[in-house]
């Protein structure tokens, strides 16, 4: 049993040396913006063209002006319904970090209730960011950097895939500190505790030749978790209101105050077991005033003190939490201020605990296990070598642990592994990407299904930190066998010298776009729509467009020249063919999709409702809730309307008009850590064919399609029975080329083997993307930095010294041989297939941000990536860069794999040299003749 801690309030006087200055500004009534029920980016980075400098938005709006509240919500009547909360299950060792099993968090939920409830919170980031990345930052690389938080608890973010999660920041494990590249994510941001957390970001990028970091300022961005809306409370300067306050009853009544802390008795919602009730009551009925309430000294809540009482429920943390009450009087009520003692007390408490001893001091902020602070000025990388090795899971023909190590425990990068068919292969056939924090090893677990059954073009691209020496490194290796062990080797290009910074400019005191304006009131701005793009997305497109991989919605608008007219669009993000985001004519657009959708059902979703998936090892092609930067990722979106007019709601009606032979196509979302799917959409089931909304939603859903083939779709919006939006109708073009012909349909015969001859890869003089400089915002911005020359030996990163093939980049401790041990098994009869190089480069291709065909090498599909290999190296470079430390050699006793014949790979230079010498030819000819 635990001894329950009186703590005095010298103990605790001591704040964080990083500490913001604002720690006590509670209610947020000066605050331009509370965000809550609904979907919210937060921290955007920013680029400013003309001064080279970052700063970070929430939405279109500085983060230090906004408020991120995280209040109770509900949806259903289930045990898992309560969407503010998260329990950590049993027996999931990976979830270790988010504390001990059935321990209970509050958490901004990865996929929201109604209304977006409590609020649907995400990273992104905003196109200045992605245009300029090619031009202006080595590697195209920037990173979204937390430096540290400073609140009540723990603070963590991370994606749930069911049966595994992706970690991206956390306040106390300095290995997750940073994100490359943010791109729009949606994710859980969990808080062992409840109360105000400030969490610090710095965007960091290096420049293109090396010189000079561009940082932005330090922001804040601050998260109110639990508690009342911060903006309605009327205490602004808790220490000045306690002074000011009589410290004794001028009535002449007796009173004598308390705090009370107990398990929560009501069981009025889902999740009310694990609250606990918190009661002042000031001894005297006729008592009026306010309630201050912190948890380790961070503001939780104010509230109203009436006839003397006041009572709040909260999810507070598995550990012992500092629970302290200030009560203000109302002016001339006769009554007198008082504070509590600080009381430790948790959600695992299951007696009463009643303070009635009194304080004169106001505790600080402290938490008893602070956040490190990590912001360094530099990142030595002394050892330059990486190595990803790839080991057969056992009993296992496709399934693959993957690790990825650094010879320097300090490097800290973003990795990206890809298997192509062959090196002008445009788009991956399966890929796998991760970071690499403090200790330098990332160990992940791949489906290599797509790719088994013939040797591939395996690519290894390593983004390390801007503040490291290092630079962006791609290596290559052909005629990979996807053997029981292999693996590749690469060695880092550095930089020479050391790292100039650039003095740190001021924040933006004004948002770079229009901002809704704040209401004159308390309350915080309602159902404001993710505007973060729609911008630069008035003009409706209607140009053919085949879409292969970024963010988009199926979102309904309203007619701009009659609003009550609506029409169902899609809002397209991706940047294909754009430089901003852009509104489509939905029969417009084909999703292209290709075999690195495919997905085997795993043996941790058993529960029915994944049936949709096919039985438990089968497998289909599925476009993710959660974003692949090489898939489409699209979701739907009703944002921006306005539903008191819809009084039975706004669903999507989404039907099938063609697709392959017995195929069946799905929509749902996956349950938390692997819970029951919610099914919206299955094409196997005529009762299941709408999603339904009742308030401005948002939603990204796993859209599943059983077979290849070509699928026709069509989507149209309904108010209960009545049509809103004619239906429109797309295509989803998933790996057509793998499949089967049908009997009664000739034209659907597969290509042939046999290779015809077709154009060489080439990108044409008009089809070279042309990245525009991202022009001077007539917005004010940060003044610009003035740059300090580093030490200048070259403009150019240098590859690392070259040592012996037997002594360059030893394997990891414990990695397998780098030597195909086995041939690789035959591919399966599965009707998912497979497609030649001819086909995907002429079916095949993704169409970079001016629509030209780009390789899909980077590790990023934002535009940021897909122009990655003008500052690296292209394929065939890479397999040359380093040709002594060939990582990949067959055994000596294993089946020889098949070759690709020289003549073959290069046949269309000796078709245009033949070409040419005809052409010379007759022209002569053409001249005697005269």
């Amino acid at each position: 049993m635990r001894t329950k801690r009186l703590i005095s309030a010298g103990a605790l006087a001591l704040s964080l040396v990083f500490a913001p200055q604002m720690a006590w500004a509670g209610p947020d009534r000066d605050t331009e913006w509370v965000v809550t029920g609904q979907h919210v980016d937060a921290p955007i980075p920013i680029w400013h063209a003309d001064t080279r400098s970052f700063t970070m938005n929430t939405i279109n709006m500085p983060v230090e002006k906004t408020v991120l509240w995280l209040p109770k919500a509900w949806a259903g009547s289930g045990a898992q319904d309560a969407k503010y909360q998260l329990e950590v299950p049993e027996k999931r060792p990976d979830l270790a970090f988010l504390g001990p099993e059935h321990s209970v968090l509050n958490a901004a939920p990865q996929n929201p209730g109604p209304n977006n409830t409590p609020i649907w919170a995400g990273l992104g980031a905003d196109s200045s960011v992605e245009w300029a990345a090619p031009d202006e930052f080595d590697g195209s690389t920037y990173t979204l950097d937390l430096i540290n938080v400073d609140g009540p608890g723990r603070m963590e973010m991370f994606i749930d895939h069911g049966d595994s999660v992706s970690r991206f920041l956390s306040s106390h494990d300095v290995a997750y500190r940073s994100v490359y590249n943010p791109r729009h994510t949606h994710l859980f941001t969990t808080f062992t505790q409840p109360g105000r957390y400030q969490a610090r970001f710095r965007v960091n990028a290096r420049s293109i030749d090396g010189k000079t970091i561009y940082t932005s300022p330090i922001q804040s961005l601050t998260w109110q978790v639990g508690g009342s809306n911060p903006a309605s409370g009327s205490i602004k300067d808790i220490h000045e209101a306690f002074a000011a306050a009589p410290v004794e009853r001028s009535d002449g009544a007796q009173a004598r105050p308390s705090l009370t802390l107990a398990p929560n008795a009501q069981r009025e919602h889902p999740g009310d077991q694990h609250l606990s009730e918190i009661t002042f009551n000031s001894g005297n009925p006729g008592d009026q005033g306010r309630l201050w309430l912190t948890v380790n000294g961070y503001f939780l809540t104010e509230e109203p003190v009436v006839d003397g009482r006041a009572q709040v429920r909260e999810l507070l943390g598995d550990d012992d939490a500092l629970i302290q009450a200030v009560f203000i009087p109302e002016a001339g009520s006769g009554a007198a201020r008082w504070a509590s003692t600080p009381q430790a007390f948790s959600q695992r408490d299951r007696a009463e605990v009643r303070v009635t001893r009194s304080s004169s001091v106001i505790i600080e902020p402290s938490n008893p296990d602070p956040s490190p602070v990590w912001d360094p000025a530099q990142i030595s990388v002394s050892r330059p070598g990486v190595h990803v090795s790839y080991v057969r899971k056992e009993g296992s023909e496709d399934q693959y642990t993957v690790q990825v190590q650094a010879d320097d425990p300090e490097l800290r990068a973003a990795y990206k592994v890809e298997f192509f068919e062959s090196e002008y292969d445009f788009s991956p056939w399966c890929a796998i990407e991760g970071t690499l924090g403090k200790g330098g090893i990332d160990v992940q677990h791949q489906d290599l299904g797509a790719c088994i059954g013939q040797p591939m073009y395996m690519k290894f691209t390593v983004r390390p930190h801007p503040k490291s020496l290092a630079s962006m490194t791609t290596k290559a290796q052909e005629d990979v066998e996807l053997s029981s062990s292999f693996g590749l080797d690469l060695k880092l290009k550095m930089w020479p010298g050391g790292n100039t910074v650039e003095p740190t400019p001021a924040p933006t005191t004004q948002p770079l776009i229009p901002t809704p304006q704040p209401s004159a009131s308390a309350s915080p701005a309602p159902n404001i729509p993710d505007t973060s793009n729609d911008h630069a997305a008035d003009e409706l497109k209607t140009n053919p467009v085949e879409l292969t991989h970024g963010h988009m919605d199926l979102r309904l608008r309203a007619d701009s020249s009659s609003p009550t007219k609506y029409s169902l669009v899609l809002k397209d993000d991706s940047l294909t063919g754009e430089k901003t985001s852009v509104m489509r004519s939905i029969d417009s657009v084909t999703w292209k999709v290709g075999v690195n959708a495919r997905f085997t059902r795993p043996q941790s979703l058993t529960d029915p409702s994944y049936d949709v998936l096919g039985a438990i090892g089968e497998s289909s092609y599925v476009l993710p809730e959660t974003q692949n930067p090489d898939i489409v990722w699209p979701g739907v979106s009703t944002e921006g309307i306005d539903y008191s007019v819809f009084p039975k709601g706004i669903d999507y009606e989404v039907r099938v008009l063609e697709s392959p032979k017995d195929s069946r196509v799905a929509f749902f979302q996956t349950g938390t850590f692997g819970g029951p799917a919610q099914v919206m959409i299955d094409s196997a089931n005529p009762a299941l064919s709408r999603i339904h909304t009742d308030s401005p939603t948002h939603m990204h859903a796993n859209w599943v399609f059983s077979r290849p083939g070509r699928y026709r779709l069509q989507i149209r919006a309904l108010d209960g029975d009545k049509e809103i939006a004619a239906p429109v109708s797309w295509i989803a073009s998933i790996h057509e080329a793998a499949a089967k012909p049908e009997p009664s349909s000739p034209s659907s015969a597969l290509p042939s083997e046999q290779p015809t001859l077709a154009p060489a890869p080439s990108v044409s003089a008009s089809a070279v993307p042309i990245v525009p400089t991202p022009a001077v915002s007539s917005k004010p911005a940060p003044e610009a930095p003035t740059a300090t020359p580093a030490p200048e030996t070259s403009q150019a990163p240098v590859d690392s010294p070259a040592s012996s093939p037997a002594t360059q980049n030893p394997p990891a401790p414990g990695a397998p041989a780098l030597a195909s041990s086995n041939a690789a098994p035959s591919r399966s009869s599965s009707p998912l297939g497979r497609v030649s190089a001819v086909e995907r480069l002429t079916g095949g291709q993704v169409f970079g941000s001016s629509g030209s065909a780009q390789s899909a090498t980077s590790a990023d599909t934002s535009p940021a990536g897909e122009h990655e290999e003008e500052a690296s190296t292209s394929p065939s470079d890479d397999a040359q860069e380093t040709p002594e430390a060939n990582p990949i050699a067959l055994a000596a006793d294993s089946p020889a794999a098949p070759s690709r014949s020289p003549l073959s790979r290069w046949w269309w230079i000796l078709v245009a040299a033949g070409a040419i010498a005809l052409g010379a030819g007759t022209a002569v000819v053409i001249r005697r003749m005269r």
